[in-house]
């Protein structure tokens, strides 16, 4: 099994963000750009005029896209985490976001543990007129992310989380924002299936 050199890196930043780093849970989410190019496959194309002889042309299909990830870099386990989304970006053609993960509680994320949430098209990126054709350009919106959730029980825990508990809050709270200019320019390296 191959890894991407990508996949490598994130994996090892989680890890040692978790060794080192946090002593609660901190959740993240991060961005990837993938530039991936599916197995060869065949086509037979007619030569000539009549058709009867035939070429063998080989083709691989790329497949750009952002993917969106959840990730605990710290080394404590949250609990009970909600994910809300907000904005106006949406993606082209399609329904929104597919993750079972928003609007809902997740009973609780390990330390390291990271969860793919949906991806965005390279297409999903730009505005298109009403009846199709050519990209106008890319869009202007965005959206943000707001991850809420509690760490787990201990006096000191229960001492810190009191006054978000007060306000009926949970004890995190972290955002992210995205905005397609964050990831146009050159594309990552290639990725091959």
């Amino acid at each position: 099994m191959e890894l991407s050199s990508s996949a490598i890196t994130g994996t090892l930043r989680v890890g040692l963000q978790v060794a080192t780093n946090h002593k609660r849970p901190v959740l993240e989410i991060y961005h990837e750009v993938r530039n991936r190019f599916g197995p060869e496959t065949e086509f037979k194309i007619p030569v000539g005029i009549e058709g009867t002889k035939t070429e063998t042309s080989k083709h691989r299909f790329q497949d750009i896209f952002i993917q969106f990830m959840i990730v605990n870099i710290g080394s404590v386990r949250a609990l009970e985490v909600e994910l809300k989304i907000e904005g106006k970006l949406k993606r082209n053609f399609r329904d929104e976001f597919l993750s079972d993960w928003f609007d809902q509680t997740i009973p609780q994320f390990a330390p390291g543990q990271s969860h793919y949430l949906f991806r965005f098209d390279s297409e999903d990126l730009n505005i298109y007129a009403e009846g199709g054709g050519k990209p106008l350009g890319i869009k202007d919106d965005s959206f943000t992310i707001t991850i809420s959730y509690n760490s787990p029980g201990g006096l000191m825990n229960w001492f810190l989380a009191l006054p978000s508990k007060i306000r009926g809050k949970k004890q995190y709270v972290e955002t992210y924002t995205f905005y397609p200019k964050m990831v146009t320019g050159d594309l990552p390296p290639a990725e091959y299936a």
